[in-house]
């Protein structure tokens, strides 16, 4: 047949392929993401190729229903050639080739996702050298589409509303979008204060791999100008909090630590997979200031138990379990297995809008082969069992700094209401000692069960105890308020009580 083969022709529905793109499986937190990782990405690289420090802010403005937010840093900006040719392309990339800039899509994905499907504003504004030296600012200004130019920006829009991002250098990403798109950071809330401190602890765990280098700043500012959009209230305060890392709070067990190495089509990679069990009590500390107590990680629960996947620094998943391990289903008595598994290698490639790993990567395929080994599957250890285990080792230390004392575990106590010291220690002068052990951080609980004990004694014995002790990982300040308290009272023999806290780590243990 003549005239074969033809040309075909490829367009574009502009419009349909914006909103397109702005249909994605992505959440507010994860979107924000996608533009810090571009943040990240620029700002440079020192003569041994490694990341310069990065010091990125953002900010959140309410008004009405809608969410003005800004991510800004001091990066090496874009140049007029990225900006006209390459950053807006289809798969396009600047010239940053940092960690987290894997695909090309992240900055196109953000803003439709963000401005929900192309249809609200955003800005982008941009310095490099020569824009420096011109004295000028670039801007591109959206929704997208073929229309769209690089003009020069008013430079006294630059930085505006900015206070620690406020280089020369640098871009700012201007967007608008919906109070109920910020909501699906965490659905639970139901008030933009509530919200950033979950946004805060989003980012926390997002990028505690960065921001363990404390040359690496992030900061958020934000600020609610009402619910009138029509007639905001302009003078409200900003409140401002520099994002700490997120550790996971193994408990006194520590973690363990393997490399793992596969085998791929381009060679060798590798993996590092770090496990442990939960200090769920850590989490539920407000002490440590905001954002705790957690809400939505490390919960001890079944939605959160399971392992971080950590990609070029960045936790890209969390609570992964049958995700890993398909034949393991979630239950009760996987809720304090955590850990990490570490893909810094470029090899594991992750999906283009960066909220998973790509399924279909030979490493990941052989990666999972791997882990699927009895040794690196989830074990069943709970609290019970640990503190079992420091039972064993006090009484065993106790017994050989004593000789001929004796120590008993789970002493029955109070008559035989089912009530069992730890550690109920007979000293070969008549003293008695009492232990409460924890495995995690103590609780205010955790000392009035030591009190039933000591009164318990007093009952059963005929005579108080010489001590008192709370032993765990951790001693809030609260817990320390209350023994004190409680040692300012005396027990049904007229003796004070005399309650004492120890660390695990104190005690050698």
């Amino acid at each position: 047949m003549e005239g074969f083969p033809k040309d075909i022709k490829i367009s574009i529905d502009e419009s349909r392929y914006w909103e397109g793109l702005g249909r994605q499986e992505m959440d507010f937190h994860q979107v924000i993401g996608e533009l810090i990782d571009n943040s990240i990405s620029a700002s440079g690289k020192d003569t041994d190729g490694d990341l310069l420090p990065f010091n990125i802010e953002i900010t959140l403005e309410k008004i009405g229903n809608k969410i003005r937010v800004k991510v800004a840093d001091e990066g090496i900006g874009m140049t007029i050639e990225e900006i006209t040719e390459h950053i807006f392309s289809l798969g396009g990339k600047g010239r940053s080739n940092g960690p987290l800039n894997e695909h090309g899509f992240g900055l196109k994905n953000a803003l439709c996702v963000l401005t929900i499907g192309n249809k609200l504003p955003w800005v982008i504004q941009t310095r490099d050298e020569i824009a420096i030296e011109k004295d000028v600012v670039y801007e591109v200004k959206g929704p997208f589409s073929s229309a769209m130019k690089l003009e020069l920006g008013n430079k006294e829009q630059w930085r505006k509303d900015l206070k620690y991002a406020i280089g020369e250098r640098g871009t700012v990403v201007y967007a608008e979008t919906t109070f109920e798109f910020f909501n699906t950071l965490y659905h639970r809330a139901r008030t933009f204060e509530t919200l950033v401190e979950r946004f805060i602890e989003h980012l926390g765990v997002m990028y505690r791999g960065f921001l363990r280098n404390r040359h690496n700043k992030l900061r958020l500012r934000w600020r609610n100008l009402g619910d009138d959009g029509n007639n905001p209230n302009i003078d409200a305060d900003w409140e401002e909090f520099r994002i700490e890392p997120i550790e996971i709070p193994y408990d006194t067990g520590g973690s363990q630590r393997t490399e793992i190495e596969v085998d791929g089509p381009s060679g060798k990679a590798k993996a590092i997979y770090i496990r442990g069990n939960l200090d769920v009590e850590k989490m539920k500390d407000p002490s440590q200031g905001k954002p705790y107590p957690l809400k939505i990680y490390y919960q001890g629960n079944i939605p959160t138990q399971g392992i971080d996947i950590v990609v070029r620094g960045r936790v890209l998943k969390s609570g992964q379990l049958p995700e890993i391990w398909p034949d393991i289903p979630r239950h009760n008595n996987f809720n304090r297995f955590v850990g990490e598994l570490i893909l810094d290698d470029p090899k594991f490639r992750t999906v283009n809008n960066k909220i998973n790993l790509d399924p279909h990567n030979p490493y990941w395929i052989r990666l999972l082969e791997k882990l699927d080994n009895d040794d690196f599957k989830p074990q069943r250890i709970t609290g019970a069992k640990i503190e079992k285990d420091l039972a064993k080792k006090l009484k065993t230390m106790l017994e050989g700094h004593y000789t001929g004392s004796n120590v008993q575990r789970d002493r029955p106590i109070w008559g035989g209401a089912g009530v069992k010291v730890d550690i109920f220690h007979e000293l070969n002068n008549g003293e008695i000692h009492i232990y409460e052990l924890k495995a995690g951080t103590a609780a205010p609980i955790d000392v009035y069960q030591l009190l039933m004990y000591w009164d318990g004694v007093v009952r059963d014995e005929g005579k108080s105890p010489k001590i008192g002790r709370l032993v765990a990982k951790e001693i809030p300040d609260a817990v320390k308020n209350i023994i004190n308290e409680i040692n300012k009272r005396k027990d049904n023999l007229g003796n004070q009580y005399n309650l004492e806290y120890k660390t695990i780590k104190e005690l050698g243990l």
